[in-house]
């Protein structure tokens, strides 16, 4: 895994429906408005934010944590809003030995089931893979949050199981949680799917 490479500078990545990218000040009141939806954290460790202050302080530790090289959260910028800021990706747990990156995201609430959520978790996870050479990308998801597990699904995840009480979230309690995943074989077999679907719907 490239890890040099993954912190040597923000991340700017492109597709068709969205761009990944580093998150500002300016990106402050869009991000306001995702950390407080209390929709937003039905499936979080945390409560939703009370005010812009903690919005603001949230930009800070991103960068505090990319400064350190503990993780990564880019913003997920939507190419036919004007680049608003419609959610975050999180990159944590990034494991040199294994060479494997957990995976965690949030929308707001407005671009839900559009295909943003979709499109930024396939941009990341071709990144990861083509250019980062990660050997695994998980994601753990709470057993009723049924739309994050099809969206996984969608881009070439697959559940390994379900951990029994065996999380702690401050806001939840003691938490099963759900294992998905990515391996190479995993993401070359979505890949086909993709460009095999494309040939299917352009021809």
């Amino acid at each position: 895994m490239k890890t040099n490479l993954l912190f040597a500078t923000w991340p700017f990545l492109k597709s068709e429906k969205v761009t990944l990218s580093q998150i500002t000040e300016t990106d402050l009141e869009s991000l306001w408005k995702i950390l407080s939806d209390d929709e937003n954290f039905r499936f979080n460790p945390n409560a939703a934010s009370a005010t812009m202050a903690e919005a603001a302080t949230k930009i800070k530790q991103i960068h505090f944590n990319f400064r350190e090289k503990k993780s990564i959260t880019l913003g997920i910028f939507s190419n036919d809003s004007l680049n608003q800021l419609i959610g975050f990706m999180e990159l944590t747990d990034i494991n040199v030995t294994i060479h494997s990156i957990s995976l965690a995201f949030m929308l707001n609430q407005e671009y839900s089931g559009k295909g943003y959520a979709t499109a930024a978790v396939n941009c990341i996870t071709d990144y990861l893979f083509q250019y980062i050479e990660v050997n695994r990308i998980q994601a753990y998801i709470m057993p009723n949050n049924l739309s994050s597990q099809r969206l996984l699904e969608r881009c070439g995840f697959v559940k390994e199981g379900t951990i029994r009480d065996g999380f702690y979230w401050p806001d939840k309690g003691i938490i099963d949680l759900d294992l998905y995943a990515m391996l190479p074989t995993d993401f070359r077999k979505h890949q086909k799917n993709l460009e095999e679907n494309k040939r299917y719907y352009t021809s």
